[in-house]
């Protein structure tokens, strides 16, 4: 592993763990929830599309996404709902509240360091995209996290998308 690698290594454990400090912090309900209603809504977004029309890759996409919208502030608003107590403010997080806090944003933020880190392999500079690829951390966390083609079958759709999207 060569100097450029450790850095990449280390810019996304200080990213994790400030993200993870944020959870420690605020609590992670509003996040898991926020995400539930996310993937509920491209769920039901998948699945209107394809019954409304089942060969409109746009309607298809625009579904997805709208549904996924909507739900993130749906799950928003029922996260803000269950925080707030009869004063109107909102709690100050408990242990539980705090640990889950800490796992949801700090996962999320090594998840979306991994997606940053494939969009630089793809577009970014060559020096870059290679260092990416030697990244113990994110290499290790890719290999753990399912493929497009792996979920194309549980999402309504999605298989089409992840066909359009392919360079094949």
């Amino acid at each position: 592993m060569g100097g450029t690698e450790l850095a990449v290594d280390l810019v996304v454990l200080a990213i994790v763990a400030l993200a993870a400090l944020r959870g420690w912090r605020r609590g992670g309900t509003a996040l898991v929830l926020s995400l539930a209603g996310a993937v509920a809504g491209v769920f039901l977004g998948g699945a209107l599309a394809t019954w409304w029309d089942a060969s409109s890759t746009v309607l298809l996409i625009v579904a997805v996404v709208v549904g996924g919208l909507i739900g993130l502030g749906v799950g928003r608003r029922l996260a803000d709902a269950l925080a707030r107590r009869g004063d109107g403010r909102i709690a100050r997080p408990h242990l539980l509240e705090r640990v889950v806090g800490l796992v949801a944003h700090g996962g999320l933020a090594l998840v979306l360091c991994v997606v940053v880190g494939a969009v630089l392999v793809a577009i970014g500079p060559s020096g870059l995209g290679q260092a990416v690829r030697g990244s113990s951390v994110l290499t290790a966390t890719a290999a753990h996290l399912p493929t497009a083609s792996q979920l194309a079958g549980h999402v309504p759709g999605l298989g089409r998308v992840v066909a359009v999207g392919s360079t094949s």
